[in-house]
């Protein structure tokens, strides 16, 4: 199992899917789930509420992101967490938004 991972291959990889794909799973194990969501400029995001609790880190850009009904600006350092079943999207960005995330399991 790779213990180092390199966010410049990783977004290679999510480039190399569909243009609907927006994100990409790279490390799961018992106790997590990691991945990246790229948004380019326009490009909607269709999560929905999740099972697990939530932690986002942004590493590029800047919009929003919408929680409970409520936005709120987000920029590149941003780490934002959403409870379980929360209903949360991201928004609103005029560049593209790169956020890694990370879910409890």
């Amino acid at each position: 199992m790779d213990k180092i991972f390199d966010l410049d291959s990783i977004l290679f990889k999510l480039y190399k899917k569909d243009n609907s794909t927006y994100f990409l799973d790279f490390l799961q194990n018992e106790s997590f789930e990691v991945g990246v969501l790229r948004l380019n400029p326009g490009q909607k995001d269709t999560q929905g509420p999740h099972s697990e609790d939530e932690i986002y880190f942004v590493i590029e850009g800047k919009g929003y992101i919408n929680i409970l009904e409520e936005n709120h600006e987000i920029r590149k350092g941003s780490c934002i967490f959403v409870p379980s079943k929360t209903k949360h999207y991201f928004h609103g960005n005029k560049e593209r938004l790169v956020v890694l995330y990370v879910f409890k399991v």
